[in-house]
């Protein structure tokens, strides 16, 4: 699946390919259970013997509801929205997990995200997946983006939703990369995941970018998480996190 990174607002940048939305038509079956019948009379004899009832498992103990959130860690002064790193600089990111605070799957966590590489994919790693928009070598690139991020401190009734931040690429001039999401396994850029959710623990993520070729990739960030305070069709103004990165070997 593909999406477009908005322009940052902090960079110049030029209008970009919109994504094509994609419908999933999912289609259910339902078995059709025969029901047959007859007029015969019952037999007396069989009426009269009690039937057998068999005896109840007992149900099984439902595990408990947490009612206090869960908090780990030590909460830190976050990266300011619109600051331009070095390829070397960290940043302490927050991220929100969820649309209702109040949820019982609503997360927060930080993180501390580091530059890792930005390398070109090799053709033949999308060969064989089944995508969308298929990428067109002759005229895209297919960026690998690899970050590193340190857990620092999370908050929620249920830490299991906590991961990685999604990375998004820019060109030099800031106009957005596309953002192509492979699911299922996909060895050449696979991403880690937050198990132990403990502060300290360390994952490496890896985000695929598309621009069209002769438009370097010069930054990578994530963006402002919106899904708190604005209404998710409300036009916003993105301030990312950002990096300014090598040229991709």
């Amino acid at each position: 699946m593909r999406t477009d990174a908005r322009t940052p607002a902090v960079l110049p940048g030029r209008p970009h390919r919109r994504a094509r939305p994609v419908v999933a038509a999912l289609l259910l079956v339902a078995p059709l259970a025969a029901c047959g019948g007859g007029d015969e009379e019952a037999d007396p004899a069989a009426s009269s013997t009690p039937p057998v009832t068999p005896s109840a498992s007992p149900a099984p103990t439902p595990e408990p509801t947490p009612t206090e959130p869960v908090e780990v860690g030590a909460r830190l002064e976050i990266t300011a929205p619109g600051a331009v790193l070095g390829a070397g600089d960290a940043a302490v990111i927050e991220m929100h997990n969820g649309f209702d605070p109040a949820g019982p799957t609503y997360s927060e966590a930080q993180v501390t995200s580091r530059f890792v590489s930005v390398t070109v994919a090799d053709p033949a790693d999308l060969a064989g997946v089944d995508l969308d928009t298929p990428v067109d070598p002759a005229t895209e690139t297919v960026y690998y983006v690899r970050m590193q991020h340190t857990l620092e401190w999370a908050r929620g009734l249920s830490l299991i939703s906590v991961s990685p931040p999604h990375v998004r690429a820019w060109d030099v001039d800031g106009a957005g990369a596309s953002d192509l999401l492979v699911f299922g396994t996909f060895p050449a850029c696979q991403s880690g995941r937050f198990t132990e959710h403990a502060p300290g623990e360390t994952v490496e993520s890896c985000d695929i970018a598309v621009l069209p070729s002769g438009q370097p990739l010069g930054y990578v960030g994530v963006p402002e998480n919106p899904q708190v305070s604005r209404d998710a069709h409300e036009q916003y103004e993105v301030r990312p996190v950002l990096w300014q990165v090598p040229a991709a070997g």
